[in-house]
């Protein structure tokens, strides 16, 4: 994975220069933007987290996908990191010294990557912030209750292109999460843990878009808690 490795560099020789400083005290209203101007997008770019991606799921893998032949048709799966550089920037506060290492430490770890299908929009990685604000727990119970049959808030994704294609090649939602590797988000019963709750509980329904709204601080800061404890190996 380089991609990430660039940006934090970019980030740092921004963060310890003159200019910096001058912004700061001056015009601190551009400083997010020059981190923004420096950032590329390692889910849309980087070859090698796709080579390290494919390797994991012993897939096909090209500059910014993977290529999976599902009933003889070859489908593009795109990467989709758990959680943003700008929800890391706000849920610090634009504490530089503090969001930086929480990006080092998600963009780091492989298995916050996560694959779904590749085609024109709305595709389950763009719809998911729109419906559940990037919750991935919430993704997953909602693909649970489609998997058990259920018309879900999600379900008009499910049902595109070459997603429905891609969704039907698992048997079932721990099948899904099985073959996905996944397991660190499930107990052994396949129920959901609730990221919001330190996965001390489960989701036991789905959430409105309210709910999840007022409960997306603990949210990130569990998972991170998590994910520095090792959860999420």
């Amino acid at each position: 994975m380089r991609v990430y490795k660039e940006n934090i560099n970019h980030f740092n020789a921004f963060y310890r220069s003159d200019y910096y400083s001058y912004l700061k005290e001056n015009d601190y209203d551009c400083v997010d933007k020059i981190f923004s101007s420096l950032y590329e997008d390692p889910d849309d770019c980087d070859a090698s987290l796709y080579q390290e991606l494919g390797r994991k799921f012993d897939l096909l893998a090209r500059k910014n996908y993977l290529v999976e032949e599902v009933e003889g048709q070859k489908n593009r799966l795109a990467a989709d990191i758990i959680c943003g550089r700008k929800q890391l920037v706000d849920f610090r506060n634009n504490n530089y010294e503090e969001w930086i290492v929480d990006y080092e430490r998600v963009r780091s770890n492989l298995n916050l990557h996560f694959l779904w299908p590749k085609h024109k929009a709305p595709t389950i990685n763009t719809y998911r912030y729109s419906r559940y604000l990037d919750r991935i727990d919430c993704l997953l119970f909602d693909l649970k209750c489609y998997f058990e049959g259920q018309n879900t808030p999600m379900a008009l994704v499910y049902q595109r292109e070459t997603t429905v294609i891609w969704l039907k090649r698992f048997k079932n939602f721990s099948d899904f999460i099985d073959r996905m590797q996944l397991n660190a988000f499930v107990d052994t019963d396949y129920n959901v843990l609730d990221i919001s709750k330190g996965q001390a509980k489960i989701i036991d329904r789905i959430y409105s878009r309210k709910e999840v709204k007022g409960t997306i601080e603990t949210y990130i800061e569990n998972m991170l808690q998590l994910n520095v404890e090792g959860k999420f190996i």
